[in-house]
């Protein structure tokens, strides 16, 4: 009797022994957090003079000064207003891109605008799994699954190569072919003589041709195509030509 008593609570013993592992083993689960974040749209320099920078943090020389729409400089000046395109950060410093391959330190400005943006980030966290004599059989299909899912994915990925080579460039800079083409307000509205477009003391309504610009981004404005060349101004695609892209 107490013999079967042994082998019983024996069994009972190792049966608890073979289940605890199961019920011990975890996996990563991820889940997404979302923040909001404040970027930086608008900036005022400073200093007396501040210089232009390049994106790899060498400053723009008197041989090669910065140029816009005929004005060129190796510096900007005080209180004078930036429109930011993104906030980079350079050899461990923050800058901000103001378009046209130019760059501002951001100790040499301040923030005089922000807009609000979402930002995601991803946590782990551990959830339970189960393990069983099942589980091998379960992992020898889940294998062969994993296999035709590989397979699928190699097929879509070279479809997706395939498909982004295919895909239209992204316009990078522009030259203006008309003797002369307005400037263009974010609405389709042109600059007037009365709120004439500025730039570092440069005033204009119009673009000259031969002009050359870097473009921020390509956007439809009523029906029409127009480049976006920084600093609250437009041209539009019929005025010029595209002499670079990426």
């Amino acid at each position: 009797m107490k013999f079967t008593k042994k082998i019983a609570f024996a069994s009972a013993s190792l049966a608890l022994t073979l289940a605890t592992p199961a019920a011990l083993l975890t996996q990563n689960v991820a889940f997404a957090k979302t923040t909001t974040v404040k970027q930086a749209t608008k900036v005022k320099v400073t200093k007396k003079t501040t210089p232009f920078y390049h994106k790899d943090g060498s400053k723009f020389t008197k041989k090669k000064p910065y140029v816009y729409g005929g004005w060129k400089s190796t510096v900007a000046y005080k209180n004078t207003s930036y429109n930011v395109v993104k906030t980079v950060t350079i050899k461990g410093a923050k800058y901000y891109y103001i378009g046209n391959d130019a760059y501002l330190k951001a100790s040499d400005v301040k923030v005089t605008a922000t807009k609000t943006v979402k930002s995601s980030s991803t946590s782990s966290a551990k959830k339970a799994s189960t393990s069983s004599s099942k589980s091998s059989s379960k992992k020898t299909s889940s294998t062969s699954s994993s296999s035709k899912s590989s397979s699928k994915k190699t097929s879509s990925t070279s479809s997706s190569t395939s498909s982004s080579s295919s895909s239209k460039k992204t316009v990078t800079q522009i030259q203006v072919t008309k003797k002369t083409t307005p400037f263009y307000h974010k609405d389709g509205s042109k600059f007037t003589k009365k709120s004439p477009y500025v730039y570092q003391g440069w005033k204009s309504t119009v673009a000259y041709k031969g002009t050359k610009y870097k473009v921020s981004k390509t956007i439809t404005i009523k029906g029409s195509k127009y480049y976006y060349i920084g600093n609250s101004a437009y041209l539009k695609a019929s005025a010029v030509k595209v002499i670079a892209s990426k």
